[in-house]
């Protein structure tokens, strides 16, 4: 049975129940036999008859722990700090398959294997109480001393000197949050991925198992997940886990295939909070100024004041902005140059340099020059050139000369790949030093979001500067301009904006994804993946500050998090008692049916935060008016989407 939800446009996102595997694990044989007769004129030939035997084997997880390639995601995501109150952590499965690959009571192939165990910091009043994590092996898995652990046949490939993780917890914690056999079909479901195009990379892996947790995280503290393996540990005749006869106080022995941390914090430090409260005045990346005064026209390009020591020895102050403008910039600059200070212009109006373009080129020259293998090649490329140029023109006039007939002019070889790649993450600012975007720190304050629109002059100056390797004489400056179909640098005049981020989400959520619209989009519709930007590079400068780049002019920017932290929870808590309830979904519309909202139902009681699945499945039932429910239905009522936070450019 699967449940379904979609947008018009969106790829369709299809859970199901589960997904069994072809062949269980264990020893096969295959047996063939082929029998041939012959027919000689009116007479059969005897018979002859072959036989092969073929034996194979088919293993699966069971003791090891997992490998990051079998771990699509975690949530909450390893080590975060958010608001997670509300929230049933998972963890999603490359490997579809895996959690019905054995069973919990070695009957029921529809049950999955593995659990998730959720431990608060507030379950143990002493550091006695704690679960105890060992790493033994094989062998000593049911014999090592202090804790249980039912005897077992080992498969085909297993070794006794294999390490295998465990966990010993009492059995008086473990009974309290462990869930009933039943219960194990509804924290287990498949979600598959339909409606994607065939070239997209992720089309041909976009079915993953997911298992949830069925208890919620401590409040204003840390909890400790743990993946075990269930396998054969239920009674077949009842819902109970068998604890072979141990007492309250005794340690129960589990495999442990994965386990993770996370922390809940103020509501207010969450990924949507946080982001909601992002400072956006101004929208772009300038100062601002609340008194007219001669110096506004050049805060308004983003140009701010800088210490200018001058070549002859003094010192004052000059206008500079980076490449990560405002707006627009239509002011010519004369390429190529022969030294930075033809770039310096003197603006009159305030009597002070701009030294802009200037810094621009002597950055690209000296950032080459630090490259020896770039500036080495680019040297010897340029020479080689040069060197095929005036034996080119040397024999261009000795043709003239003579009159015989031109052949056509053999093209000069491109740059080596080494410099072309160097030129290119330059037009990309890889490698360009963050205060030379960022000149001063009221530019981009803490917690702030601003846009900005590439530069190219800017840019070009830069490049320039690092082409500017071997070129010393006006000689070498004519010939560059004769030979620019053989420069590395491209014509610098694409379109490209951006925006900068400085927030904790960057240091706190480290899978962000980015869309950008070339649209001013006022709410939160669905945008299609064919209306997006091209995204030409998104990296963190630094702890804090995010950049990224698009191709056109980006008018609205997503921020989210990534699929795999699409999760399952109840509704978030509230002031009153019940603090925690589940508000049903229309099956047919996914709109939420408020009136039919109802108190979670606790295994023991709101404190221990133990989910009753088996009674919140049925309550969900009765509401959806079904005559069966299984795991996708309730993975379809219990999603909380993936949270995303919408920016749009603001005209100044």
């Amino acid at each position: 049975m699967t449940g379904k939800t979609r947008t018009d446009t969106a790829p369709l996102v299809e859970f199901i129940q589960y997904h069994q595997p072809p062949l269980d694990s264990g020893t096969y044989r295959v047996d063939l036999t082929q029998s041939l007769q012959t027919l000689q004129s009116d007479k059969v030939s005897t018979p002859a008859t072959w036989e092969r035997s073929l034996t194979f084997v088919v293993t699966g997880e069971r003791f090891t722990a997992l490998a990051p390639s079998d771990v699509a995601g975690v949530f909450p995501p390893e080590g975060s700090l958010g608001d997670h109150l509300n929230v049933l952590p998972h963890i999603t499965l490359t490997r579809s398959t895996l959690p019905w690959e054995r069973s919990p009571d070695n009957e029921d192939p529809n049950l999955p294997w593995l659990a998730l165990l959720l431990f608060r910091e507030s379950d143990f009043t002493s550091p006695e109480d704690k679960p105890v994590e060992r790493i033994l092996p094989l062998r000593e898995l049911t014999s090592a001393p202090g804790a249980t652990f039912p005897p077992f046949e080992e498969e085909v490939g297993q070794d006794p000197d294999d390490s295998v993780s465990v966990i010993e917890v009492k059995r008086r914690l473990l009974e309290a949050v462990l869930p009933k056999k039943s219960e194990l079909g509804y924290l287990a479901h498949v979600r598959q991925l339909k409606g994607m195009k065939k070239e997209d990379p992720s089309a041909s892996t976009n079915t993953h198992a997911t298992v949830l947790c069925n208890r919620l995280p401590q409040e204003g503290g840390t909890s400790t997940v743990y993946l075990v393996s269930v396998e054969g540990r239920y009674h077949q005749d009842s819902e109970e886990f068998d604890f072979g006869g141990a007492g309250e106080e005794a340690l129960i022995r589990l495999v442990s295939l994965k386990r993770w941390s996370f922390s809940c914090l103020d509501p207010d430090q969450s990924f949507t909070a946080l982001l909601s409260k992002v400072k956006r005045e101004p929208s772009t990346l300038r100062l601002t100024e609340e008194v007219e005064t001669e110096a506004a026209p050049y805060l308004a390009r983003g140009c701010v004041p800088l210490p200018h020591a001058l070549r002859q020895g003094d010192k004052t102050v000059s206008w500079y902005h980076g490449p990560l403008s405002p707006g627009d910039v239509q002011e010519p600059v004369a390429l190529p140059a022969l030294a930075a200070d033809e770039l310096l212009r003197y603006e009159a109006r305030t009597g002070m340099f701009d030294v802009s373009y200037a810094s621009a080129w002597e950055l690209g020259r000296r950032l080459t020059l630090r490259n020896q293998a770039v500036s080495l090649a680019l040297y010897q490329w340029k020479r080689t050139g040069r060197l095929a140029q005036r034996q080119e023109e040397q024999r261009l006039r000795t043709r003239s000369v003579s009159r015989m007939p031109f052949r056509s002019v053999r093209t000069p070889p491109g740059p080596p790949e080494v410099v072309r790649k160097w030129f290119e993450d330059l037009r990309d600012l890889r490698g360009v030093p963050f205060e030379y975007l960022v000149p001063d720190a009221r530019l981009l304050p803490a917690e702030s979001l601003r846009f900005f629109r590439m530069d190219w002059r800017w840019m070009k100056c830069l490049l320039d500067g690092a082409n500017s390797i071997g070129r010393v004489t006006e000689a070498d400056r004519r010939l560059e301009l004769r030979r620019r179909s053989a420069s590395p640098l491209e014509e610098a005049d694409r379109l490209i904006t951006g925006f900068l981020l400085r927030s904790s989400v960057v240091s706190g959520w480290k899978d962000l994804l980015v869309d950008g619209y070339d649209v001013l989009i006022e709410d939160n519709t669905f945008q299609p993946p064919e209306s997006m930007l091209n995204l030409a590079r998104m990296e963190r400068l630094n702890d804090n500050v995010l950049l990224c780049l698009f191709e056109g002019d980006v008018k609205t920017v997503d921020i989210h998090l990534q699929p795999e932290a699409m999760h399952f929870g109840v509704d978030a808590p509230v002031d009153e008692a019940p603090r925690f309830r589940k508000t049903p979904r229309d099956r047919e519309t996914g709109s939420e049916i408020l009136e039919r909202q109802f108190p979670v139902p606790w295994k023991k009681d709101e404190a221990l935060g133990v989910i009753h699945m088996g009674e919140l499945a049925q309550k969900l039932q009765n509401v959806q008016s079904r005559s069966e429910y299984t795991s996708a239905p309730l993975a379809l009522q219990m999603i909380e989407g993936v949270q995303k936070v919408r920016f749009s450019q603001v005209t100044p």
